[in-house]
C-alpha cells in the first residue's frame, strides 16, 4: 500500500475513533471513559480503560460469558485489586501481568495519553 495513503487511512482512523469517543454512550448520553480491548482469548478479556485521575496502572479482566469487569490487577505487582473472579486464577494473571509487564506498562501510558495509533502497534505485539 502506498505511504501517503496509509498515512492518510490513519489519519481517518483517528478521526472515526475520535467522532466514536464523543457520541458513544447510554441512550445518545456522551461517555468520557474510553475502553480498549487488548487482549481476548476465548473468553478471557484483557482491557485498559482511559480513566482521568486513575494513577495507578491497572489492567480489567472479564472471563466468561456476559460477566462485565470481573476482576482488576495492578500492571506493577500483578496483585488483585478488587473484582469477583475466582481467587484460583490471581497466580496465571499474575504471572501473565509479569511476563508482559513493560508493554503493559507501555499500553497503559499511550491509553491514558490518547496515543491511539501508539498503543495500537503495542497491543499487536502482545504475547
Amino acid at each position: 500500500m502506498d505511504t501517503n495513503l496509509r498515512e492518510e487511512l490513519y489519519v481517518l482512523q483517528d478521526e472515526f475513533a475520535t467522532i466514536d469517543l464523543f457520541t458513544r454512550g447510554n441512550n445518545g448520553q456522551k461517555q468520557l471513559l474510553v475502553e480498549v480491548l487488548i487482549k481476548k482469548i476465548e473468553n478471557i478479556k484483557i482491557k485498559i480503560y482511559q480513566e482521568r485521575g486513575h494513577n495507578m496502572p491497572h489492567i480489567h479482566i472479564d472471563y466468561g460469558g456476559d460477566q462485565n469487569h470481573t476482576a482488576s490487577y495492578s500492571i506493577h505487582t500483578g496483585e488483585r485489586i478488587d473484582g469477583s473472579l475466582n481467587k484460583k486464577y490471581d497466580k496465571s494473571v499474575k504471572d501473565w501481568i509479569g511476563n508482559n509487564r513493560e508493554k503493559i506498562l507501555q499500553i497503559w501510558s499511550e491509553i491514558q495519553s490518547g496515543d491511539q495509533k501508539k498503543y495500537e502497534e503495542t497491543i499487536a505485539s502482545i504475547k
